[in-house]
């Protein structure tokens, strides 16, 4: 007689990498802005997302991945 094996509880997703606690103040050079950047430490952490933080009247984006946000400066 074969006996049903329990299954355990599914363990909770892990929460995403953490943001960089401060906005990020990023230049034209920068520009197309994405997130993760180039320099990032763990570069591959999600998907490449272009932000259009030109396009915005603040000159601010936020990542919709990993919350990261930014700002372009004038400088």
């Amino acid at each position: 007689m074969l006996k049903s094996r329990r299954e355990r509880p599914a363990k909770p997703a892990s929460p995403p990498p953490a943001a960089e606690p401060s906005v990020r103040v990023v230049t034209r050079k920068d520009l197309p802005l994405s997130c993760p950047m180039p320099d990032a430490p763990v570069w591959n952490m999600h998907p490449r997302v272009y932000l259009p933080i030109e396009d915005d009247p603040s000159h601010e984006a936020t990542c919709p991945y990993c919350g990261a946000q930014y700002r372009l400066s004038d400088d």
